[in-house]
Parts: C-alpha cells; sequence; structure tokens
C-alpha cells in the first residue's frame, strides 16, 4: 500500500521542532514494550494502550507480533483485553482503500485497528470514540518521534517511545526521518528538556 504525503505531520512540525520542544520528548523511552509494565499502567488509571505498528510491535509490513516481544504483548492484552488498539500511519486511512489492510491485520493479529480520517500527530478524534475516555487516561507506544510521540503528547497521553526492532524491510523514507530526530531528542534531553507533565506518571511503570 502506498502511503501519501503526511500533510498533517509536515504543517505540525514547526510547533514541536523550533516552539515547543517538549512535545517531542516521550515520557518514557524503551528498548521495546518488555520494559513497560501493564499492570502498573491500569494501577495507575490508564484505560486503553494505543499502538503504533510497523517496528512497535511488528516487523515492518508484517503481520505478526514480533518474536522477541510477544511474550510481553500477550502480557498486555491480558491486563487491558480490547482496550488495545493500532493507529497507523497507513492501514486505516485513507490510504488503505476499503480498509482492506485493517481487516487484514485485524484478522491475522486479532487488534482492533482505528479509522481515521487524518494522520498521527492528528487523529485524536477516532480514538477518543473508540476508547471512551480521557486522552490522559491513554497510553501511546511507538517508534517514530514526530508523529507517534508528538502525537500522544499533544493531546495529554502518556507516551512511551521504543526503539526499532528490526532495520529488515524498514521504510526507506522513515529510516532516514529517524536519523534525524533520534539524535535530536538526545541532545535537547541533554539540555534538560523534558516530557509534559503527566500526574499519571510514575517511575516504576518502567521495568
Amino acid at each position: 500500500m502506498a502511503q501519501s504525503i503526511n500533510l498533517d505531520a509536515i504543517l505540525y512540525f514547526p510547533i514541536p521542532r523550533f516552539f515547543n520542544k517538549s512535545l517531542a520528548m516521550p515520557h518514557f523511552s524503551v528498548c521495546d514494550i518488555r520494559n513497560i509494565n501493564p499492570n502498573k499502567l491500569k494501577e495507575y488509571g490508564f484505560k486503553g494502550l494505543v499502538f503504533d505498528k510497523d517496528n512497535t510491535i511488528t516487523a515492518p509490513y508484517v503481520n505478526e507480533i514480533y518474536p522477541t516481544i510477544e511474550d510481553a504483548f500477550s502480557e498486555f492484552q491480558e491486563v487491558y483485553k480490547d482496550n488495545i488498539a493500532i493507529m497507523s500511519n497507513g492501514a486505516g486511512t485513507k490510504d488503505d482503500k476499503h480498509h482492506t489492510d485493517a481487516r487484514k491485520i485485524e484478522f491475522e493479529l486479532g487488534i482492533k485497528v482505528l479509522r481515521h480520517n487524518r494522520k498521527k500527530p492528528a487523529g485524536i478524534k477516532e480514538v477518543l470514540e473508540y476508547f471512551g475516555c480521557e486522552p490522559n487516561e491513554l497510553v501511546m507506544f511507538g517508534d517514530r518521534i514526530f508523529t507517534d510521540v508528538v502525537f500522544g503528547n499533544r493531546y495529554g497521553m502518556l507516551t512511551v517511545h521504543t526503539t526499532l526492532l528490526t532495520e529488515q524491510g524498514d521504510n526507506k523514507a522513515a529510516a532516514r526521518v529517524r536519523e534525524y530526530e533520534i539524535p535530536l531528542i538526545q541532545k535537547w534531553r541533554g539540555k534538560g528538556i523534558m516530557a509534559p507533565p503527566h500526574e499519571r506518571c510514575h517511575a516504576d511503570i518502567y521495568r
């Protein structure tokens, strides 16, 4: 499936890049989802989990949970049941004709794929409609800073940035952007820039 240009990301980019850098800073930077404790998330009042797909829970363009995180993701599912959804900038968008990819992912992974007209870092309307709660009761997991992390922070979610699971099959454009955005947030972190305050953010969520 060919993806169209993400105008929402392009138009919003100057905000976190130049004016509010904290929007690009995740609350947790982890190797992968194994470093996050779903029971603690539940304990602190998080009602739903939003996952990017490629290189967050699967290899790029593969509809299988990545082997190294399979057990961890099963633990998330045990704790959160159906209150888990995928929000992709491909599947479920207008680029996904008749939502064919979204339905295929749902069938093969058994996880809801949100349909949304606007791409991250926009598109909160459909997320809130699905989960039926406030944004600060949701967690956003993703491997991309200026789409996934900025999206979550923009609307008040807890944000978890994961390193990519594999370079095999990685989108070339995404790889180039990653080479830019990762050193940038490392630089900002060194200057003391932090993620936006979140009342449900506690250190023991990390394990």
